[in-house]
């Protein structure tokens, strides 16, 4: 039962009917409806498929085993202010839990069996989503639906508590793209992320989202990316903190450290698009049209684009993306309510970037498209002896309206792109519709990626930013 769900491509929800639906015991809820009671606990996933009674593959069937995944370092439960720790110090060594306890499940999602080959759409040597569920102990399984727990939950979980949650990816830190929360995201920020020793630390709220004891055959709701999603009906409402990382390592290098949040929905998948002059990010989610109660089902997509991303994709400066960026749905006809972007910082948010944030979402698949406005210009760099010229044509700067212009030094083309750094930063003002700057070669060297941003040099709007690499 369980198999189906682990090697399949879904990507998040247990709520679904997907991963821990497969794996959970139907109990009837309030409403007479399914729902699941429990998942396997961290020491049944730590097994492996040739285990006695084993649900599918574990972190035993992955090379260098348990030692080798993810764990959660410390996980604390805040309630109206009051701080409880759960989890401190945590290793790959998984604990008894008592009845009620809150503590955590690191699951391995799409891992082939010891001895399986692995093949695209069958299975991985290494998982390639990694998912991790606040649970609380509940006997021989574990207990993730907060809003209906099967016995008093200590220290208590509901939908205005904050899980503030340290993950240390271990030796799969080096694949981490992008980041699936199943909550409200509140805060964001990682530490060596390439590395070995990378860690994410997160602090959100749990959120609804809708349970289906049982999806139509074909229906995609919890394909990767979601192929289509017709369940008119949610069989029950259900309360869940969960993060999925995805650890495909054939999407840019830029998006490693982006994270999406969703509340109401089913699943949410995250794939770059559009082109090199018109680079773009699209997100997927599905879910249920109504909720079990009948009413139409609203959800909420939540957006955090690091400064990597903005620089290296796009091609905008943190301090410019709030008022430079557009969000369209695509695909799938509804409603939403207009998108909003606010800024994040580092002392405030954990992370540099911009949260882009859409709620109101009607359903069944809708994609948003989140896409840059500012134009680009042909531009091109060349060094000469020791300096680097960089040539541009911009369009609306003249003696009478002249212009400010901007290069940033983004490193070096065979570094990882998320490495950005932001050197030799030089402005002219422009005489014509030529841009010509010179920079140090020393600063600006062959092979460096670099970003232009020119601005109307009264106003400082940003008229175009564009991205090069030195030749």
């Amino acid at each position: 039962m369980a198999r189906h769900s682990l090697r399949s491509s879904l990507i998040t929800l247990a709520l679904a009917g997907g991963l821990y639906g497969a794996l959970a015991t139907p109990a009837a809820f309030a409403d007479g409806s399914n729902g699941p009671v429990g998942m396997p606990t961290q020491a049944t996933t730590d097994g492996s498929s040739s285990d006695p009674g084993s649900p599918g593959p574990g972190w035993g069937d992955m090379a260098g085993g348990v030692a080798a995944r993810p764990y959660v370092v410390s996980l604390t439960v805040i309630n109206g202010g009051v701080s409880t720790p759960v989890i401190t110090n945590g290793t790959t060594t998984a604990t008894p839990v008592s009845p009620g306890a809150v503590t955590t499940v690191v699951l391995p999602l799409n891992l082939c069996a010891a001895g399986q080959p692995p093949a695209p759409g069958s299975c991985y040597a290494t998982p390639n989503r990694v998912g991790v569920t606040v649970v609380y102990g509940q006997g021989n399984t574990d207990g993730w639906d907060f809003s209906n727990p099967s016995q008093p939950v200590t220290p208590s979980i509901d939908s205005n508590s904050v899980i503030d949650m340290t993950v240390a990816l271990n030796t799969l830190g080096k694949s981490l793209r992008w980041t699936w929360i199943n909550g409200e995201l509140l805060y964001w920020q990682t530490h060596n992320l390439g590395q070995d020793d990378a860690t994410v630390h997160i602090k959100f709220r749990p959120a609804t989202a809708p349970f289906v004891a049982s999806f139509p055959p074909g229906n995609g709701c919890t394909a990767s990316p979601p192929l289509n999603c017709e369940i008119p009906r949610a069989d029950a409402n259900v309360l869940s903190a969960e993060v999925l990382f995805s650890l495909d390592n054939t999407l840019d290098p830029s998006l490693t450290g982006a994270v999406f949040a969703t509340q109401n929905a089913i699943t949410g998948y995250l794939t770059p698009g559009g082109t090199p002059q018109a680079p773009s990010l699209d997100i997927q989610l599905a879910s249920t049209h109504q909720r079990a109660d009948g009413t139409p089902q609203l959800g909420t997509l939540q957006a955090f684009l690091p400064a990597a991303a903005l620089l290296n994709l796009y091609g905008v400066l943190p301090a410019d993306a709030a008022s430079e960026f557009t969000t369209t749905r695509l695909g799938d006809p509804g409603t939403n309510d207009p998108a909003s972007y606010t800024p994040w910082t580092a002392a405030a948010n954990g992370s540099e970037g911009l949260l882009v944030a859409v709620s109101g979402i009607t359903f069944s698949v809708p994609n948003y498209q989140i896409s840059g406005r500012l134009g680009r210009a042909a531009t091109r760099a060349k060094i000469r002896r020791v300096k680097t010229i960089v040539i541009a044509s911009v369009r609306g700067c003249s003696k009478r309206r002249p212009c400010v212009a901007s290069i940033y030094d983004l490193g070096r083309s065979s570094s990882p792109r998320f490495l950005a750094r932001m050197t030799a930063v030089v402005t002219h003002e422009l005489t014509t519709s030529q841009l010509r700057l010179a920079a140090p070669a020393s600063k600006l060297r062959r092979g460096d990626r670099y970003l232009l941003v020119v601005r109307a040099a009264r106003t400082r709007k940003v008229l175009m930013s564009s991205l090069g690499i030195v030749g």
